[in-house]
């Protein structure tokens, strides 16, 4: 279990340093846009272009840790009704139900980011492959299964969030 914790340890680390290393870097890549485009009257064309597909994996990456910390919307007026029981059995079964649906979004996403590879698709400013903006979508949501079955152990195993943060894990 040891190397468990070493592992979603730097995978959380990596996540983080992407996550806050991609908005620091479309928030400076804007800026100096729009002092190029206002002092200058010179923009650079491909900045808004770039920063768009950033946005889309900043999202999808995003969405992974938003899951490891049990932070998506939910309407959870039902759920704080029920005995602890019957709660941790139906967050059981909506983990289950978030690694279904993200499974099944990384399948057809896989194929439509194969299709755009294949046909050799590239964007219109930066002439950059298309596929590598819709490789977001496929890898976004594995991770995020991933993160889904992370919590669904730790269900079974017995601790909260709360309890998996303090040993560490989250």
């Amino acid at each position: 279990m040891h190397l468990f914790k070493w592992v979603d340890k730097y995978f959380s680390f990596g996540e983080r340093l992407f996550i806050g290393g991609t908005m620091l870097f479309t928030s400076l890549l804007l800026l100096v846009n729009v002092v190029m485009r206002y002092l200058f009257h010179n923009a650079i064309y491909w900045a808004e272009e770039l920063v768009c597909y950033l946005m889309v994996w900043l999202i999808f990456l995003g969405g992974s840790q938003v899951v490891k910390h049990e932070g998506h919307i939910a309407v959870d007026v039902v759920l704080r009704i029920l005995s602890p029981c019957l709660r941790k059995a139906a967050d059981c079964v909506l983990d289950l139900v978030g690694i279904a649906f993200c499974l099944v979004l990384a399948y057809f996403s896989y194929i439509q980011t194969e299709r755009v590879f294949m046909a050799g698709q590239v964007s219109p400013a930066m002439e950059m492959p298309m596929w590598l903006a819709y490789g977001a979508v496929p890898t976004g949501s594995l991770f995020m299964a991933i993160r889904y079955g992370q919590n669904l152990w730790g269900r079974f195993r017995g601790d909260t969030y709360l309890e998996r943060r303090e040993s560490g894990l989250s």
